[in-house]
């Protein structure tokens, strides 16, 4: 009986522990992504009207199914290539992940700004982008990246833009929703967790995966492209 009593209150004491430390992590989450959305709440535009001009467009990558882009990725480039149309951007950033050779965010971007008029020569490739730190900090140091307008959905954004203010670019977000919602909505559900990786990235200073040779956005892209 009293070796049930001590094993019955073990069960509790740990339920508890728990308890408090699932409510603690979600609290500080819910404070991180309050942060971020503070820091850059005056720095999203409603619209791709309401955008203002940049030298540099930053599209976010996003899954790609072969050659093809998902859904969520072509609202993305949809976007991009507005801004560019209207003259809002001169030069396209595309981030993505082309970690490995079967799989390349980068080049099917490109591929879909090409078939729709964007010459090659006001394209660069990050072929790096992992993940959205990553993409900003290697907008900075590797394409040197002053300014830029921001390209994704409106989820994304607040971190999106916090990350790249955060490191010293000058970022507006644009927000890449279609006017029925866009097809990726679903993933905000981790935007606090994401929010609390971005603050601790930022706090301390991590280093991307990679960084490598200077490809100034104010000169030609060549160097970015592999094929």
């Amino acid at each position: 009986m009293i070796k049930s009593s001590v094993k019955t209150a073990m069960i509790l004491r740990v339920l508890l522990v728990g308890t408090y430390s699932a409510c603690l992590l979600l609290a500080v989450m819910l404070d991180m992504r309050s942060r971020v959305r503070r820091t850059s709440s005056t720095h999203i535009s409603s619209s791709i009207a309401d955008a203002p001009t940049r030298y540099t467009g930053i599209v976010l990558g996003c899954r790609v199914n072969g050659d093809d882009p998902s859904t969520c990725l072509e609202e993305r480039l949809n976007t991009a290539l507005a801004l560019y149309g209207l003259g809002r951007v001169e030069r396209l950033l595309l981030s993505g992940d082309h970690g490995t050779m079967g799989y390349d965010e980068v080049n099917t971007m490109r591929q879909w700004l090409v078939d729709r008029g964007v010459p090659l020569e006001h394209m660069f490739l990050d072929h790096a982008g992992f993940d959205t730190y990553d993409s900003m900090v290697r907008a900075l140091k590797v394409f040197n990246v002053q300014e830029a307008l921001v390209i994704s959905q409106a989820f994304h954004l607040p971190r999106a833009v916090y990350l790249a203010r955060s490191i010293g670019i000058d970022a507006i977000g644009v927000p890449a929703d279609p006017p029925q919602g866009s097809s990726c909505r679903g993933s905000a559900v981790r935007e606090p967790l994401a929010c609390l990786k971005a603050v601790m990235n930022v706090t301390f200073l991590s280093a991307p995966h990679f960084l490598g040779p200077v490809i100034p956005i104010t000169g030609t892209p060549d160097a970015s492209f592999d094929r």
